[in-house]
């Protein structure tokens, strides 16, 4: 059996047929190729591989990984040999028993409405604040961002059109504040329908991940912030934020994009230690 053309027509079949983000194509073939060196290291047919090959490359894996890495290994593996079962190309899964490792509930990075502040002040170009305001204001990915055009923009109605994972789409509501921003960084820098809002060397180019990471690593130094904030602590700092002052879940759902509200459950704990407070204050016993 020779392997890599199946592992080319696998990662084909999540692009055409499931729509999957090239993010995440990228990581399939990281981890579904690391696996494939791993086989032949160890003398093994790729047709002779069963659940134990499997698990011991996860073990094998857990000095470097962390446990959310392991589990998207792991589903990329499992993915992977379903593929091949359903295509008839193996005649067992070998992966079809295997159970996800328990992953430890991490708790989303945010930011004090203040800290905010002091990043969007701290921004030292047009540019920067515009990105950290966009950030805050939506919630968007990275990769959102990034992707975002000009013609995406509706300047007259208050809405960002979003490409998300799965190319699924929605809007953005932005208010008239940072709808006066964008149109002056718009003229400013003289860009056109066609253009990248935020463009990388050129203005047909959008600007990379990396770039995005060093403004915002470096605006929430120059805020003074000593948290570790990255570009999702904005997201999380959205709906943290959206969900302490009120909003209901399935809203905040539909603004992040997130197809699943289990997702999204993970935003209630922010709302514990205002519980609390809230107990000690009003209960006759707290």
């Amino acid at each position: 059996m020779t392997v890599q053309p199946l592992l080319a027509r696998f990662l084909n079949y999540l692009h055409i047929e499931k729509a999957r983000a090239s993010n995440t194509l990228e990581a399939y073939n990281r981890d579904i190729g690391g696996f494939l060196k791993y086989l032949e290291s160890e003398g093994i047919a790729p047709e002779q591989v069963k659940g134990p090959h499997i698990m011991d490359y996860i073990i094998t894996k857990r000095a470097t990984l962390g446990s959310e890495s392991l589990a998207r290994l792991l589903a990329a593996l499992k993915s992977f040999y379903r593929f091949l079962y359903f295509e008839d190309i193996i005649e067992e899964d070998p992966a079809a028993e295997l159970k996800f490792p328990r992953l430890q509930e991490k708790l989303p990075d945010t930011l004090r409405l203040d800290e905010v502040e002091a990043m969007i002040k701290s921004a030292s170009n047009p540019k920067d604040r515009l990105i950290i305001e966009i950030f805050y204001a939506t919630g968007m990915r990275i990769s959102e961002l990034s992707a975002i055009k000009v013609e995406d923009i509706d300047l007259e109605g208050g809405w960002i059109k979003v490409f998300g994972k799965g190319s699924k789409e929605r809007f953005s509501p932005v208010n008239r504040a940072i709808l006066k921003l964008i149109k002056e960084y718009i003229r400013e820098n003289k860009l056109s329908s066609s253009d990248f809002l935020f463009a990388g060397r050129t203005k047909k180019n959008q600007i990379s991940r990396q770039g995005i990471w060093k403004i915002v690593k470096r605006t929430a130094e120059a805020a003074g912030i000593e948290k570790n904030v990255k570009p999702h602590s904005l997201r999380h700092t959205f709906a943290t934020h959206l969900l302490e002052n009120g909003a209901d879940l399935r809203s905040i759902q539909v603004l992040l994009g997130h197809s699943n509200i289990d997702t999204t459950q993970i935003y209630t704990h922010v709302n514990r230690k205002n519980i609390r407070e809230m107990h000690a204050r009003y209960h006759p016993r707290g």
